[in-house]
């Protein structure tokens, strides 16, 4: 485990150090593991990212920090605005005209723009039940200025209010893309919708799709091809989660608007999964996918996808969980530990303690030729995670930059305890 040290002790460790081995400094010219920063976000999930290349910068708003009991999550929501620099590590921004707190928000970045968007997500009052608030609103935020701007209040032609949309921003028409979600603001129903809007910089359009349209689902991954300028979706799950998840992959040309099936999820594909992190590395061509919750249990694998042969291959296998070995759905999970159903036995997974911990809904940005990793929540551990990765893509080997504070497993934590987690 690597721990966190003030910015001048790393410094001079690093200078007085002859015998280590030379810094990663990858396509930057600079160390690429180097943290010379304490401060961090809490722990959270409910989030996604995105980075930009051009400040150096990697974007986390909000989430939800809120207690985990019994694989369910309180809600304690957030608005507090970081930025991850790699190199130097985290930044509180002082952002407080920013969106209200929230979490399950849509968000994309402009690179050239040196922006990211963000629409939508949910939001209830701190440990309330009952009903969500959910949101359509849009907000910008400046890489650069680091400043958040209120684009559009959800009123009129906009997308209805919704939390976990997905978001990519198309560069070549300069448009912000907003694909389904769920809608229902009672947690006891599931309402999910598959329309697409358009948001072109003054407001809002509806857009239809045709072809090979994939089924209803939510708790999608996805990501913006630009080589073929298209909008990639993964797996996902009906809503209701006690329906098997889906392993299929699709793409949507958005310049025709027509969906095609690119895999059916038969024979080599990722195992049944919701809540994924996908993203495409342009360098060689390949949609990368982490982790996610599978019908089993969360995972934290990697596979690339070859969008040329429409083809799936297992990058870095991490955990083994106890999941049918032909990747189809299996919702038996093992039993208990110490006689609670919620607490995971240490037999449940042979686990990697070299690769980060099992997660879904975190930090999951390609930037510098590099996968940049952190946040989400690890259900089997019943918390959140607030640690900080670096995953060489040429390499083939996880770096741990922050190490996490709560939310890792007794092998990852170097505990001896009877369960997996507690």
């Amino acid at each position: 485990m690597r721990f966190l040290l003030p910015g001048s002790l790393v410094l001079a460790l690093i200078a007085c150090n002859k015998d280590q081995e030379p810094a990663d400094t990858g396509p930057t010219g600079f160390d690429l593991d180097a943290i010379v920063t304490t401060d961090r976000p809490s722990k959270r999930s409910e989030i996604t990212a995105v980075g930009n290349e051009s400040t150096n910068s990697i974007l986390l708003f909000g989430g939800n920090a809120g207690p985990v009991s019994g694989q369910v999550i309180s809600s304690d929501f957030q608005n507090d605005t970081w930025l991850f620099h790699p190199g130097t590590g985290w930044e509180k921004v002082d952002a407080d005209n920013g969106p209200r707190k929230r979490g399950r928000y849509a968000i994309g970045a402009d690179e050239a723009g040196e922006r990211a968007f963000v629409f939508g997500g949910r939001y209830r009052e701190l440990g309330g039940s009952g009903n969500y608030e959910l949101f359509n609103d849009l907000w910008e935020f400046s890489f650069r200025d680091k400043t958040w701007t209120r684009l559009d209040n959800g009123e009129g032609t906009a997308p209805a209010p919704r939390y976990y949309p997905e978001g990519v921003y198309e560069p070549t028409s300069g448009r912000f893309f907003v694909f389904g979600g769920a809608l229902n603001a009672d947690p006891l129903s599931v309402q999910v919708a598959m329309d697409l809007w358009a948001w072109d910089g003054s407001g809002w359009a509806e857009i239809p799709t045709t072809g090979d349209i994939p089924s209803m689902r939510t708790y999608l991954a996805t990501t913006l091809d630009t080589k073929r300028n298209r909008l990639v979706v993964f797996a996902g799950q009906s809503g209701d989660f006690v329906s098997c998840s889906y392993q299929d992959t699709y793409a949507l040309d958005l310049e025709t608007m027509v969906w095609e099936q690119l895999h059916d999820g038969e024979g080599k594909a990722p195992e049944t999964r919701f809540h994924a992190h996908l993203q495409y590395d342009a360098q060689r061509d390949q949609y990368l996918m982490f982790g996610g919750h599978a019908d089993v249990g969360a995972m934290n694998d990697l596979w690339a996808f070859d969008p040329t042969n429409n083809t799936w291959d297992k990058v870095h296998i991490a955990d083994i969980l106890r999941s049918n070995p032909n990747g189809q759905c299996d919702n038996a999970v093992s039993p208990g530990c110490n006689g609670n159903d919620f607490e995971v036995p240490k037999e449940f997974a042979k686990e990697d303690p070299t690769a980060p911990e099992r997660r879904y809904r975190g930090m999951f940005v390609l930037m510098h030729d590099n996968l940049w990793l952190g946040e989400g929540i690890n259900i089997e551990c019943s918390d959140h995670l607030d640690d900080t990765w670096r995953y060489d893509i040429a390499g083939d080997t996880w770096h741990e930059l922050v190490e996490a504070r709560a939310g890792e497993s007794c092998i990852r934590r170097g505990d001896d305890c009877d369960c997996m987690c507690i």
